[in-house]
């Protein structure tokens, strides 16, 4: 199962805890879901970055709220969302989580106090992260697509162009990726003009705020495309994201070798696909497989290619 659609999945459920918490209740609950954002890296990260580009914290909520006694005006829904989490954080540093109900911004009993909290200050926090969450919500869904479709039904078709070529093997591979995004409906999903790193391999939906960014690396064994393509792809990806101040991209691998490769995260990993967060910003392995010259009764045993998280950061660092 997608991990975004679980992270969406979760940020409504907590939402609606909140929502629907007891009077008595309402203050566990809130600490539970500010501790909820807090322990998921993607959310973390999402709200730590829009926090550091608009310098938002709790101490600039404590003098907004001086100032502005709530009533201050948003430009933008990202720095509204950033405002009210750390607003928040600092009335539970004032008050308590139990007195929450009782700051001026609110009227009412409680239990219209408690809902124009959570439609006022908590609805523009969890629809901020879904829609960023959207976003990548939708490639993440395309590329697990392309991976099924190759896997399913064309791998032999692919890899016998690959193995057929003397030059330009990635390529091959790059270009069909291309087809099938622009197929998909993603614009001009080619190389992007050169950025400060070089050239991303795939840059699409240029006119949006959130353009895909991917880079494309292959294992073949047999070549001498090992690890260090790995590694080589996520520390390429990462200078991209940060030329393009974008907070995610994606590393698509084109297993050549029979064998499986395992990327051993720190954070479990029970969605597809592999990710890590760095630096607030999340990049993913998408990984295609298109060894296809066995059949189960015969395969054996599989090697498995491990990936653990400290290496994939000594790769970058190095």
């Amino acid at each position: 199962m997608y991990y975004t659609h679980d992270l969406r999945t979760n940020l409504q459920e907590w939402r609606n805890r909140l929502f629907k918490a007891p009077i008595s209740q309402f203050g566990s609950q809130f600490l539970f879901f500010f501790k909820s954002i807090d322990n998921e890296p993607v959310l973390k990260g999402l709200i730590d970055e829009v926090s550091e580009k608009f310098n938002i914290n709790e101490e600039v909520a404590k003098d907004w709220l001086d100032k502005y006694d709530y009533e201050y005006l948003f430009d933008n829904e990202a720095k509204q969302a950033a405002y009210f989490y750390h607003m928040s954080k600092y009335l539970v540093q004032k008050k308590g989580a139990n007195k929450l109900l009782l700051i001026s911004a609110l009227s009412g009993n409680l239990e219209e106090r408690k809902t124009e909290y959570v439609e006022t200050f908590i609805n523009p926090i969890v629809e901020y992260l879904h829609d960023k969450i959207d976003k990548s919500n939708s490639i993440l869904y395309l590329l697990e697509k392309y991976k099924k479709r190759i896997e399913w039904f064309k791998r032999k078709e692919l890899l016998d162009k690959y193995k057929a070529a003397t030059k330009g093997y990635e390529q091959i591979l790059e270009d069909d990726l291309r087809l099938f995004l622009f197929d998909q409906g993603i614009d001009y999903p080619f190389s992007t003009p050169k950025s400060y790193s070089g050239r991303a391999d795939l840059i699409g939906l240029i006119d949006t705020e959130e353009p895909l960014i991917a880079e494309i690396k292959i294992y073949d064994s047999e070549k001498g495309y090992r690890k260090e393509r790995i590694f080589s792809g996520i520390s390429q990806i990462i200078k991209y994201a940060n030329d393009y101040n974008k907070d995610c991209g994606y590393l698509v691998i084109f297993n050549i070798d029979s064998s499986e490769i395992l990327f051993k995260l720190n954070e479990e990993q029970k969605r597809f696909p592999p990710r890590v967060v760095i630096n607030n910003k999340t990049f993913y392995f998408i990984t295609v497989n298109l060894h296809y010259d066995f059949t189960a009764s015969k395969i054996g045993k599989t090697e498995v290619v491990q990936i653990n998280e400290e290496e994939l950061l000594i790769g970058v660092s190095g």
